[in-house]
């Protein structure tokens, strides 16, 4: 019988140094894990083709746009072809994110509601959760963290929104496995097969979206 755990998992936002080494070691350190790709938040490499990974392994650009919200716009039309993701902020931010077309992910906005979570519907943009502030957090701050991603997980079973699970990792000892991300989602009410889907379907796709055969919804070259 197939596991939930038998699917192809990705963390669409790790930090790494700005050079090929330290992003080398993430991949072979992910793979061991049971990921089959990364993305890298602002990379600065020139190009991520080259930095050598597992075999059948992928490496992404992420790009954290500017939390200005009269920038979103023209930042998404500058980076379009990585994965886009803002990270969540005051109310005005958070609505000029999900309001904007070619937006990926508005990751753990402390301020979201009604309002935001129906227009983030009607743009596709995923709502991501961090476990890696339930891991790296205490006392209240955590306490703060784990209320603010059981209110967004409220939202996004409403609306029916994608959700990506990420932990944020800033060194090897940060990632986690997929099972363990799981459990960490557990803690603010995420199904084991939210968490799955959170960590496989929803970022595939995204990345099948930023594919170059990818035009519209419903359009695809032949």
């Amino acid at each position: 019988m197939m596991s939930l755990f038998d699917a192809r998992f990705y963390d669409l936002a790790v930090h790494s140094l700005e050079n090929g080494d330290s992003t080398t070691r993430f991949a072979f350190e992910a793979k061991r894990y049971g990921y089959s790709g990364i993305a890298i938040i602002n990379p600065e490499l020139n190009n991520l083709d080259q930095v050598r990974k597992p075999d059948g392994f992928m490496i992404y650009p992420c790009i954290e746009i500017s939390a200005v919200p009269g920038k979103i716009r023209n930042e998404i039309k500058k980076y379009g072809s990585s994965i886009l993701m803002v990270r969540g902020g005051g109310e005005d931010l958070n609505r000029a994110a999900v309001e904007a077309e070619g937006l990926d992910i508005l990751m753990q906005p402390a301020k979201f509601n009604n309002v935001l979570a129906k227009a983030a519907e009607d743009t596709s943009v995923a709502l991501g959760f961090n476990t890696g502030t339930i891991i790296r957090m205490r006392g209240e701050v955590r306490v703060r963290e784990l209320r603010i991603m059981k209110t967004n997980l409220m939202y996004a079973r409403k609306y029916g929104l994608r959700m990506i699970l990420t932990g944020e990792p800033s060194s090897l000892y940060d990632l986690r496995s997929p099972r363990d991300m799981a459990a960490l989602a557990g803690l603010f009410g995420m199904t084991e097969k939210e968490a799955v889907d959170a960590m496989s379907m929803a970022p595939l796709e995204i990345l099948r979206k930023k594919s170059r055969d990818y035009i519209q919804e419903g359009v695809e070259i032949l």
